[in-house]
């Protein structure tokens, strides 16, 4: 199973191609902090053959999928390949669970994440057709209760939305990846925009933005008169057939879908994916489903007109600030990740692609519009950027056998290391400094030999060398993903341009070119700012205002640490500290370096320090209770916050029994990985760790009654 963490190489696939991401989508603040701006890719054993095998597209599918299951840390996947309204593949491979020998079929549904914002897009455009709003219309316009603390707001379009620029923070809501179906994360939401600023100017550029799914689909609901589940369902789902595809308030057998792990524990079974935004990423569905989904984006689509589907496969991301590229797997159009996906755009084959991933689901949907195909990959387990490698695959070979094309499209490659490393021009030289993305610092030297000196913040003494092999680029080759930094001005910042192809044996090809990282200045602080900081950086700060069936309690950990960077003056996780209470984030990165920021701010009230960010409230260690032996009760406070108490080292290996009327009971161990939570392993006793924490949740005045023996 992938894990998060600390990239051993550079920049990782997901990384690279975060665009997509749910998953990496409720980017809390928690998520952000502990994370070092990577996603840690799970361990790929090479193929036997290092290609695969062309037989009928049936074999095909079923070698590729043997791959996700195998290497790439998939339990269990679903595929689907549509060709002109026919289903032509379908079929499973894994296990449902890894307890039972209950059979995978074409009807079990999966979580299809951000796949969703392709329904909240068509819901605009049919919206559009029908003349009740415009693209170009300001979304306040037409949604009047939509206020912001930032006055900006007013400029931001609806079709600012669907491609990326609104400039709206990224994923602001709460409780919006759940173990239960709820709406809190919707409605809810527009009242949270309230009191947050832009990130940047609306149009700017394109940064993904699951916010700006969550106002499109408000903005379907006013205009249409109907909730958002209900539209689709009259609009789209019924007229296409789709029987298998819901919402996550329709009536979904969570208990009936694959099952999914743990990350830390991959034997822990856990209750099903649940997103409560709808717009963004709220729906399930099968791979069969999704190709008839595919039907809506053909030339002879009866869902959307001529004029919707060719205005949302304009590349809209380059109408903003975006890097130059030859090759590239991200090219949002409105609703799309890509409408020029490699390698079928170099061979002048229009693809379209979608990614999703929830915390534990992923999803990859291409549409082949002017051939009539789609393909779906669903999967419980792995990445879905491993599904449109897969996708794509599948797609080329069934390309071949219709005769579109005669041989294999031809793959986007990076130069290789010179014999003779050439001199480094004085102009690049200037590139040298420090450099920043909405998690991470990193700086840049180059030596006289022809090296550049990449270094990352969390492994200061580790720079990984490049070599330059021309123009200004340096390359890092490694067996699977070979990466080719160089350097570009644009919108009056300097970015780290980073192209990487990535070839797996046996399952596929994928280029992506992005900004990585954006130069930025040394922040020196006074004497008074710098003690504020280096007095919380040896503190953590635990999160208090999530409902007790998040999943942020089992997968993101639900601390805060604000360690004063040493590696440069005047930030804290890559944001610029202002004050004493308060660090911004700067960083204004097109595609996935700066999506998801928020500003930290830091308060005390009755004598206790909190911290507000990212839509959550967290509060310092300090107020943590020490859990004792014997019987204790614990009383959540009216605001219903949870509470927090530490497990001294003493109490290892005793015993722990909680009674209570909520299921909000969370053990971790030193390191705060989640030993037990309530809402997925049930009511039991639970035996103690060395060192750890005790969480506590529910609602106001909910008493627990701890015993310790």
């Amino acid at each position: 199973m992938f894990f998060m963490g600390i990239c051993v190489l550079i920049v990782s696939i997901e990384r690279i191609k975060g665009g997509s991401q749910m998953k990496i989508g409720k980017y809390s603040l928690a998520l952000l902090l502990v994370m070092a701006g990577c996603t840690a890719q799970p361990a790929v054993s090479p193929s036997s053959e290092p290609t695969v095998e062309t037989g009928n597209l049936t074999q095909t599918a079923e070698q590729l999928a043997n791959v996700l299951v195998t290497q790439l840390g998939a339990t269990s996947v679903q595929y689907a390949l549509m060709d002109n309204g026919e289903v032509t593949v379908s079929g499973q491979a894994g296990v449902f669970a890894k307890e039972s020998d209950q059979a995978l079929s074409a009807q079990d549904q999966y979580a299809i994440g951000s796949v969703s914002k392709m329904f909240t897009a068509a819901a605009v455009m049919k919206l559009q057709d029908e003349g009740k709003l415009d693209l170009d219309q300001p979304v306040a316009e037409l949604l009047p209760e939509f206020t912001m603390a930032d006055e900006r707001y007013s400029e931001i379009t609806v079709r600012m939305l669907l491609n990326h620029s609104s400039g709206l923070p990224g994923s602001s809501f709460s409780e919006g990846f759940m173990f239960v179906p709820d709406t809190t994360a919707h409605d809810t939401f527009l009242e949270n925009l309230k009191t947050l600023h832009l990130q940047a100017d609306p149009g700017a550029y394109s940064v993904y933005s699951n916010d700006s799914f969550v106002l499109a689909e408000l903005v379907v609901e006013k205009v249409s008169g109907q909730d958002f589940t209900s539209y689709l369902r009259t609009q789209f789902i019924e007229p296409l057939g789709m029987t298998r595809t819901q919402t996550s308030v329709g009536n979904v057998d969570f208990n009936a879908m694959p099952k999914v792990y743990s990350a830390t524990q991959p034997q822990r079974a856990l209750p099903a994916d649940i997103v409560s935004v709808i717009g963004t990423g709220g729906m399930y569905s099968t791979a069969e489903d999704l190709c008839r989904w595919g039907l809506a984006f053909m030339p002879s689509s009866s869902m959307l007109s001529a004029e919707a589907l060719s205005a949302m496969s304009v590349n809209e991301a380059k109408k903003g600030i975006w890097p130059t590229e030859q090759a590239n797997s991200i090219g949002y159009g409105l609703g799309w990740d890509s409408v020029e996906l490699s390698p079928f755009a170099q061979a002048g084959i229009q693809a379209l692609s979608k990614g999703g991933d929830t915390m534990y689901s992923h999803t990859a949907f291409v549409v082949l519009p002017q051939q009539g195909l789609t393909c779906a990959v669903l999967s419980s387990g792995g990445l879905s950027s491993y599904n449109q490698m897969m996708a794509s695959t599948l797609l080329e070979q069934a390309l071949m056998e219709k005769g579109v094309i005669s041989e294999a499209l031809p793959h986007y490659q990076l130069p290789t290391t010179p014999e003779t490393v050439p001199a480094i021009p004085e102009e690049v030289q200037a590139y040298a400094g420090l450099y920043a993305d909405s998690t991470s610092l990193y700086r840049i030297d180059f030596t006289e030999e022809g090296i550049l000196n990449f270094t990352i913040e969390q492994m200061p003494d580790t720079p990984t060398p490049l070599t330059h092999v021309g123009d200004g680029q340096f390359l890092l080759p490694s067996p699977m993903t070979n990466q080719l930094f160089s350097f570009e001005e644009n919108g009056g910042h300097t970015y780290l341009k980073v192209e990487a192809v990535t070839e797996i044996p046996g399952l596929g090809y994928s280029a992506t070119t992005v900004y990585y990282a954006m130069k930025v200045e040394e922040n020196p602080l006074s004497d008074a700012v710098k003690s504020a900081w280096q007095t919380r950086s040896t503190k953590t700060y635990l999160l208090i205002s999530e409902d007790l069936h998040s999943q942020i309690y089992e997968m993101i950990l639900p601390i805060a640490p604000v360690p004063l960077s040493s590696f440069a003056e005047g930030y804290v996780n890559a944001h610029q500290i202002v004050d004493e209470n308060r660090a911004v984030a700067i960083v204004q990165i097109p595609g996935s370096g700066s999506r998801d920021q928020f500003d930290y701010t830091f308060f005390t009230q009755d004598g206790v320090e909190y911290l507000q960010g990212a839509g959550d409230l967290y509060v310092s260690q300090d107020s943590a209770v020490k859990a004792e032996v014997g019987t204790m009760n614990v009383t959540l406070n009216d605001q219903g916050h949870t509470q927090w108490l530490t497990l001294d080292p003493a109490l290892e290996g005793k015993t722990l029994t909680v009674s209570s009327d909520s299921q909000g009971v969370f053990v971790y161990d030193a390191t705060m990985i989640c030993l037990y939570n309530c809402v997925t392993d049930g009511e039991k006793t639970i035996t103690l760790p060395s060192g750890g924490t005790l969480g506590l949740a529910g609602e106001a005045g909910t008493v627990f009654t701890l015993t310790i023996e």
